[in-house]
């Protein structure tokens, strides 16, 4: 981890190298050079899930996050186009149930700055405090 990426800033102010519990980065294939710095600049104790929603396979691409997890959403499935960000909605929404119910770690989530509206308003009720970003 480089000197750039450890002081890399969430948006209240706070270094993302200091978090603690699960981190997720939710968003589209434009999101993904941003996700990498986060994901760069967390610390190696926190369990960190990325989320990526993708038109088809050749937006894939390598993502290394350590220790974590990255899913490639592809919104075309069976052949026809999924409506942007059904597919990361469903994600999302199974990522809190997993990790922000009951005696869970802290959980902080990072959207996307085009993720639908609908999507951070159901994440934000989805998780016991509020701490989307």
């Amino acid at each position: 981890m480089g000197s750039e990426s450890s002081s890399l800033r969430r948006p209240d102010g706070g270094l993302w190298r200091d978090l603690e519990g699960a981190v997720l980065l939710g968003g589209d294939a434009r999101n993904v050079a941003e996700m990498r710095r986060i994901a760069a600049a967390l610390s190696p104790h926190v369990h960190a899930t990325v989320l990526v929603e993708v038109c088809g396979t050749a937006e894939i691409e390598p993502f290394d996050t350590g220790a974590g997890r990255v899913s490639w959403l592809d919104r075309t499935l069976d052949g026809e186009l999924r409506p942007r960000g059904e597919r990361l909605a469903q994600a999302i929404h199974a990522w809190c149930a997993e990790w922000a119910c009951g005696d869970a770690p802290l959980c902080t989530v990072w959207l996307g700055a085009r993720t639908p509206t609908r999507i951070v308003r159901m994440t934000r009720a989805l998780l016991p405090e509020a701490r989307v970003s």
